[in-house]
């Protein structure tokens, strides 16, 4: 649905409006009918379609007892105790059947309920909503309906794709037939079967058995293409009379599951819950979903008990870390490898019990578990698929850097002049990677560059010259000035990385604390250096009075800086901030000029130029040629600061202290134009 700004005031207000009245949503609805929660309450369903024919067949497996087959067992329309796998031997699943429901027998059953319950069902298509004072106003094709909760199932409008995820399609073709004879075992189906066409996908046969002599068969494809009906119809067409021979189609299913790692954000109105595919349901690497909806109807339930759906927006069934990075792994192989699906499900149901199987894929499973599965799986795939994940998720920088920086150790056990030199040379390809390109695109991100260059270009320089100025007559302020505008800029930068907007007073003072606590700690880690660097600018050179002190608390106060990160890696659960940690305390072992290149270049730099591809819409190779002429100018004053230097290594540190104040002047409208930038995302 789209947002609009009407609102009329003048209808009955419905406390709850279900739009959509799928899987997610009927459960939700029973759930909340069985204990008698919309007992006095206002409740209208809005669904376009009659939902009078089987357009669906839900399966999931379960033990007999559990919650899920008890509070459905009266439109369970069969179970399986037993599941063959590419034709493989039969294997018992007595202790948790694989249960089927028809669509058709949920639409019914819940529409008994709705119709005892004095629940109306309105026919309508919904296409625009709006609020005012907690009030959703939801216009469809009859007239406007007023609530103050709404369950969402609509796909969503305009939804901004994460950049690195996976898009699959599980597409479907499948016929239910009769059979001339008897030909199948009624407790017994076949979950997969790869002996079929694979068409550069991976292809299989699913078969559900409702008598000896009648079964719902479908061929089903993992792949980024969904699959042909008219080429299904053929391949299925093909296998069934060479397996049956002679048979009648009763009825025909067509479908297409979402295999994607995309996460759907909650709704941003509080009283709007997203439900189905919307509430992220779907399990990306399978397409199974009821029995996560069924988990998520109780979880609104007793959401609505507690707290009356307060806060219902934000309500969401958790995925295990490990488990979404298990099935980006599988979609990464099945988008980029698809014929590699066959080999790995194949070996995958050879080697493990489907008992198992079930557990893993409801992800409880013990990591043991986890390691003795993919040990029976092939590796090459796995491993090319762990360097597009590495790669899509930013994370090809930590493994450079930490290969980068275990050399230096190496090198500098057996020559720490070579090793120094080998400091300056991957310092130098670091800063032309990112660390000097994304600073030199400042240009673009005011109304996306469309401002003239030159008058951008006066505006830059003479914001340098006069910071530069303010070094020269009041240093001691310029000092703190920068360390305040940095701290700033390098926690806005973090934060933006995870996702959280610097919007409030609170929040501003969140990007402070976490960039001051990541300067604080490599100056800390670095006290020496770092006055020897600041004492030999002019007018700081009383700073060495104070030496004595801050050695003294330069230790209780880094540790305090990391303890600041760990909080807030604890709290947001984001690997940025943890990745950051590592990185902070790898260069604790190093000088001060690696110490500060490895964050600025492997964490910050490198975050911003995603922040720049991201809003900009823009490919990295078009960005480089947009940054390089400030990037040759920049990197002009770079080599020649080196050269000076070069026969003397170790004297580099007489021109740190000019090079530093450079390096702030320069920083300031960066710091500016990003700030702004942010602000504009």
């Amino acid at each position: 649905m789209t947002i609009s700004s009407q609102f009329n005031n003048e209808e009955i207000v419905y406390d709850y409006i279900f739009s959509g009245l799928g899987a997610s949503n009927s459960l939700i609805i029973l759930s909340l009918l069985k204990d008698n929660l919309l007992h006095n309450k206002r409740i209208a369903i809005i669904e376009p379609s009659l939902k009078i024919i089987n357009d669906k067949t839900y399966c999931f497996w379960a033990h007999p007892n559990d919650p899920i087959v008890i509070d459905l067992k009266p439109i369970i329309n069969r179970y399986y105790n037993n599941v063959v796998i590419n034709g493989g031997q039969k294997q018992n699943i007595s202790d948790q059947p694989y249960y089927l429901i028809r669509s058709i027998d949920l639409y019914n059953y819940l529409r008994e309920k709705l119709l005892i319950a004095n629940i109306p069902i309105f026919n309508y298509s919904t296409n625009e909503l709006s609020i005012n004072n907690d009030i959703y106003t939801i216009k469809t094709s009859n007239g406007n309906l007023f609530t103050y909760h709404l369950f969402d199932s609509a796909p969503p409008q305009n939804e901004t794709h994460q950049s690195n995820a996976i898009h699959l399609h599980q597409s479907f073709y499948g016929v239910k037939i009769k059979c001339e004879h008897d030909l199948f075992q009624e407790n017994t189906f076949e979950m997969m079967n790869f002996d079929v066409d694979q068409n550069n996908f991976t292809q299989f046969i699913y078969t559900l058995p409702y008598s000896s002599t009648e079964a719902l068969i479908e061929l089903t494809r993992f792949g980024a293409e969904k699959i042909d009906i008219d080429y299904a119809k053929a391949v299925l067409n093909e296998a069934l009379q060479n397996k049956v021979g002679k048979f009648e189609i009763i009825d025909e299913e067509i479908g297409c599951i979402p295999m994607t790692t995309h996460l759907h954000q909650p709704a941003i109105y509080r009283g709007i819950l997203k439900t189905g595919t919307n509430a992220n349901l779907i399990k990306p690497s399978t397409g199974y979903g009821f029995k996560n909806m069924f988990h998520f109807a109780e979880m609104v339930k007793n959401e609505i008990t507690n707290t009356k759906g307060k806060d219902i927006n934000m309500l969401s069934l958790k995925a295990k870390k490990r488990f979404r990075f298990y099935d980006t792994l599988l979609l990464i192989i099945l988008l980029y490898w698809p014929k590699e699906g066959k080999r790995i499900f194949t070996k995958l149901f050879l080697a493990q019990n489907v008992k198992t199987i079930f557990l893993f894929l409801d992800e409880q499973t013990s990591l043991m578990q986890e390691v003795n599965i993919f040990k029976s799986l092939p590796l090459t795939p796995f491993l090319k698929s762990l360097l597009v994940y590495a790669v899509k998720h930013n994370f090809m920088r930590y493994l450079i850097t930490a290969v980068t920086l275990l050399l230096y150790f190496i090198i500098k056990q057996y020559n720490p002049t070579i090793a120094l030199y080998y400091s300056y040379l991957c310092i130098t390809l670091g800063l032309l990677w990112v660390g000097i390109p994304h600073g030199a695109l400042d240009h673009l991100t005011i109304s996306n560059g469309k401002k003239s260059l030159s008058f951008f270009v006066v505006k830059y320089l003479i914001t340098i010259i006069v910071y530069y100025f303010f070094w020269q007559f009041f240093p001691s302020l310029a000092l703190l000035f920068f360390i305040m505008y940095s701290s700033f800029h390098f926690g806005e930068s973090e934060l933006e990385e995870i996702n959280s907007t610097v919007t409030t007073l609170s929040s501003y003072i969140n990007a402070w604390m976490l960039g001051a606590s990541i300067l604080m700690f490599i100056i800390l880690t670095h006290v020496h250096e770092s006055i020897a660097i600041i004492i030999n600018i002019k007018g700081l050179e009383f700073i060495k009075l104070y030496e004595e002190f801050l050695v003294k608390y330069a230790v209780p106060i880094a540790i305090l800086s990391i303890l600041y990160l760990l909080f807030t890696a604890i709290s947001t659960n984001k690997s940025s901030i943890y990745a950051l940690i590592t990185l902070l305390i790898g260069g604790a072992f190093t000088n001060l000029l690696i110490a500060f290149s490895i964050y600025f270049i492997c964490q910050h730099s490198f975050n911003a130029w995603s922040h720049l591809k991201r809003q900009l819409k823009i490919h990295s190779i078009c960005l480089y040629k947009k940054a390089l002429p400030h990037t040759i100018g920049a990197f002009v004053i770079l080599i020649t600061c080196i050269l000076l230097n070069i026969n003397e290594p170790n004297q580099i540190k007489t021109i740190l202290p000019s090079f530093f104040v450079f390096l702030a002047c320069i920083s300031l409208p960066h710091f500016v134009f990003m700030h702004l930038f942010y602000k504009q995302e």
